[in-house]
């Protein structure tokens, strides 16, 4: 029954998402890039199970000592558990990253303590829900680094 609840509240989410996700992808980056204070992009992961691409929309902050490396933060809307991307990263830290119309590979890594201090009041400051989030679960949301790979 719980199950069942969890996870209607997180369903329009998880819609809102999907819709995002495409038109990003339809208009290349084009549109749907920003709103307010929040930049987006998409982040593609491979599968841990399926070995098939992941694609999805997420918020971004980029770091004050490197600002080419964005970072993104695994709440899932707090929810209890952790979103598949990021399981997906802990087995496979190689990614795509989309923004705007700028496509690059890259790895990804969960901040050390140090840096999600910094960046997690940027991203509160960018969208004030997280810390809402955060009061809903006893997950503490892993912030995630995404460095360009050197070729």
């Amino acid at each position: 029954m719980l199950t069942q609840r969890l996870r209607h509240r997180y369903r329009p989410a998880a819609i809102l998402s999907r819709v995002h996700r495409f038109l990003y992808v339809f208009f290349n980056g084009r549109f749907l890039t920003r709103k307010g204070n929040a930049r987006f992009l998409l982040l593609t992961t491979i599968g841990r199970r399926t070995q098939r691409t992941r694609t999805v929309a997420l918020l971004y902050v980029l770091q004050h000592e490197k600002p080419e490396n964005p970072s993104v933060i695994a709440s899932v809307g707090g929810n209890p558990k952790a979103p598949a991307w990021l399981l997906n990263i802990r087995d496979e830290p190689r990614v795509k990253v989309q923004i705007g119309r700028i496509k690059r590979d890259g790895k990804a890594r969960i901040a050390t303590e140090e840096e999600r201090e910094e960046l997690w009041p940027r991203f509160v400051k960018c969208y004030a829900g997280y810390e809402r989030y955060q009061d809903r679960t006893t997950r503490r949301f892993p912030i995630v680094i995404i460095t360009q790979d050197e070729d």
